[in-house]
């Protein structure tokens, strides 16, 4: 279907984006594209329908030449793509417009037009959405439309940059569902993707390296290869880094990218493990017994049980129960709060604009165990308090329906808020305390992002309060004030930038503030070391010729240059590839420890276990619950039935539990925590050191005897249990950020 022949690639004449690339892509195939940003995955990409030809080599796409101009429309017709930023791609003020516009450029009759529009947003969650304007929707559902505006062309190749980027885990395993589907239906698929688990379920994986390819083969060929991923930014699935690690710690287990199946071959090994010590023991083995009840086991799984996570089988984007339902066993969970399930208040508006209660009484801070850095239950000084706030982005209907007298019946969502919901956030209550890691997560339309814009007055409430310091955000006495002690950095913070300098842009704010230039000069100079970049290396630089890890961390210097109280963030690292990821998640990790109150909105549950004190979940624009990572992350079952997850440590051990073995209750696993399970329950000798026997060689377990050939692996790390990332040298720490940016396209 594709033959790219030696291609060479540049932007500006010097440095090559794509250097020497040849590779083939079969008719039918399903072709994932790693690596670290900058290594050319997006150029590449868009040489595969012929948004870029190349200088050098070809690229022909089904018997078509990309560089021929007579073929470009029907290489473009041939091959849709979808781009990592939806707001690249989205053309259309309303949904059913935007979906429609290439199918009608393509001439498509109307009839058959009408039904390509409805079969799109039905396969992507957004039926119902037709009239919505776009610019109204949240990031996911952005890239929701985006998908489906390029399903709706019918294409024979679908070429995905990143797509998932902005997804919440209920969304991610949706489009995998509809990948596949697409797939066996004969669609050649082609995936740029920074998750290692979506990797995994492709035919073919290809990674690339400044501009070539450094690695090519299968699934369990490539990303086995521990070793040489981490050299190119790139981590392995978190299936390989159990099996691997299990294997270092004895456990006679064949590597492999699924979950499902390492699960498998661990239970077979266990149940031999045993045998062999109830044998050593004269008696016979006992029965393994679950930790949990059925609701907390594999239906609850993260994002890297896929498959089991998108839940109903008939559908791609699964229905969700009940809209608007908090889960009794959630809300009566120890430690949970979950104040935000009330219905509204009784009052003279009809209940559709609720008052502002007492919400000192409400309030609930629940501090992990054990952690001398958490927020203990009612300590800590509140410094950011939402108290009863709701909030409509359509404030003339919302005065029609009071009028009215009733609310506005309802369709019933697909997934996440119903079409017809007018409320992007309702009578939510919170604080968040001085000191603490506040993570938020929620699915895509939750309200995460309206929340975090009240929290310095971007948006204000259409009734409730948001006090900042004790002051009400509303109050314009006091609101420049106020911002100036929230910094808020929202998705994709590089497109915060625009000064012709770093310093000027690193600058902007403290001159704002009306600060001497000794004064702003110390800050610029602070800000970035905070961020680890080099004073004299970038300051009169331009912050466009940067590549993108540098730009995100100039447009982190600036708000840090605010000197600002509260740093609130919105998925910070969404994009990047994971050896960046972790080096940006490290540098917010220390922020923290220097003093700095962090609120962090994100899509990756491990991130939020591993970082945050305490998280917030939001459900169609309430506060479902909030509370301590190590309780709500126990509620896997509920977390799904709202479109997020556990997770991928929890999830794999109540796969165990579901499986017969013995999994300690009320416990939230990390990944050392399953190695150390995983090789006491399969008695591995090292395990056996500490009173576990070992397991006889060759016992009939039904897994391979030897693991198959890999560069040797590193050590995982990465326990949940931990808030904070270890912190490499800043040099190291750079390097890994910005390594590989022949582009400044930060890819």
């Amino acid at each position: 279907m594709i033959d790219i022949d030696n291609v060479r690639f540049t932007y500006d004449g010097v440095h090559f984006a794509l250097d020497g690339v040849s590779a083939h892509v079969e008719t039918g195939e399903f072709l994932c594209i790693l690596g670290g940003n900058g290594s050319g995955k997006s150029t590449l990409a868009k040489h595969l329908n012929a948004l870029l030809v190349p200088d050098e080599g070809r690229v022909v796409v089904d018997g078509m030449d990309t560089a021929d101009a007579e073929c470009t429309y029907a290489v473009r017709k041939t091959c849709g793509m979808v781009f990592q930023n939806p707001d690249d791609q989205l053309v259309a003020s309303l949904v059913e417009d935007d979906v429609a516009f290439g199918p009608e450029n393509l001439g498509i009759p109307t009839p058959e037009l009408r039904e390509r529009v409805t079969q799109a947003l039905e396969d992507v969650g957004l039926s119902g959405f037709e009239r919505h304007e776009t610019h109204a929707l949240s990031g996911g559902q952005k890239q929701r439309v985006a998908i489906a505006g390029v399903l709706a062309m019918n294409p024979s190749v679908l070429v995905l940059d990143e797509a998932s980027a902005m997804l919440d885990p209920r969304g991610r395993a949706g489009l995998m569902r509809v990948c596949h589907e697409l797939h066996e239906r004969g669609m050649t698929i082609v995936m740029i993707t920074h998750f290692m688990e979506e990797a995994a379920q492709a035919d073919r994986v290809i990674v690339m390296e400044r501009g070539r390819v450094a690695l090519e083969g299968t699934p369990d060929e490539v990303l086995l290869q521990a070793d040489a991923l981490d050299h190119l930014n790139l981590d392995v699935p978190f299936a390989a880094r159990l099996s691997l690690d299990a294997r270092r710690a004895g456990v006679n287990v064949a590597p492999t990218v699924n979950a499902d199946e390492l699960a498998q071959r661990v239970l077979a090994l266990a149940g031999a493990g045993a045998q062999v010590t109830a044998a050593a023991n004269g008696a016979s083995a006992p029965a393994a017994q679950p930790v949990a009840a059925a609701e907390d086991s594999q239906e609850g799984a993260g994002s890297s049980q896929a498959e089991s996570a998108s839940g109903n089988g008939s559908n791609a984007f699964p229905t969700q129960e009940a809209a608007a339902r908090t889960p009794a066993s959630f809300s009566a969970s120890a430690g949970i709060d979950a104040t935000g399930s009330q219905t509204g208040s009784e009052n003279d508006n009809g209940g559709l604009f609720p008052t502002c209660s007492d919400v000192a009484g409400k309030l609930v801070s629940v501090a992990a165990s054990g952690d001398a850095g958490a927020v203990s239950a009612g300590t800590g000084t509140p410094l950011i308090e939402f108290c009863d706030v709701s909030f409509t982005y359509d404030a003339a209907e919302a005065k029609r329906q009071r009028k009215r007298g009733g609310q506005q019946a309802k369709r019933q969502a697909k997934w996440g808020n119903a079409p017809d919901s007018l409320w992007a956030i309702r009578n939510v209550s919170f604080a968040v305390h001085q000191g603490e890691f506040l993570g938020i997560a929620g699915h895509t339309g939750s309200g995460k992002s309206t929340i975090i814009q009240h929290m310095n007055g971007i948006l204000k409430p259409t009734s409730g309060q948001v006090l900042v310091m004790g002051a009400d955000i509303s109050d314009k006495r006091c609101e420049a004030s106020l911002r100036g002690s929230i910094g808020v950095v929202f998705q994709y913070p590089e497109h915060q930038l625009f000064a012709e300098t770093v310093y000027k842009d690193v600058a902007f704010g403290p001159r704002n503030l009306g600060l001497k230039d000794n004064e702003v000069d110390a800050r610029v100079r602070e800000s970035l070391e905070r961020v680890g970049l080099a004073f004299d290396e970038v300051a009169e630089k331009s912050p466009f010729e940067l590549s993108g890890g540098q730009q995100r961390r100039v447009a982190f210097a600036g708000v840090l240059a605010m000197n600002p109280r509260v740093l609130v963030l919105d998925e910070p690292a969404a994009g990047l590839d994971p050896a960046s990821r972790t080096s940006f998640l490290g540098m917010i990790s220390r922020l923290h420890q220097q003093g700095l109150t962090v609120v962090m909105v994100s899509h990756s549950m491990d991130d939020l276990a591993r970082m945050c004190d305490r998280v917030a979940i939001m459900n169609e624009g309430q506060l479902l619950g909030i509370g301590a990572p190590d309780q709500l992350f126990l509620r896997a079952a509920e977390l799904k039935r709202v479109g997020l997850g556990t997770t991928e440590a929890q999830a794999f051990a109540s796969e165990l539990a579901a499986g017969g073995m013995a999994v300690e209750a009320g416990k939230l696993y990390n990944e050392q925590d399953l190695v150390d399970l995983v090789a006491r329950a399969c008695g591995s000798e090292e395990a056996g050191a500490n009173g576990c026997a070992g397991v006889a060689a060759g016992s009939a377990t039904g897994t391979a005897s030897a693991a198959p050939k890999v560069s040797s692996p590193a050590a995982s790390g990465n326990p949940a249990a931990n808030k904070s990332i270890p912190a490499a040298s800043d040099n190291a720490e750079r390097a890994a950020a910005d390594a590989g940016s022949c582009e400044s396209t930060g890819e």
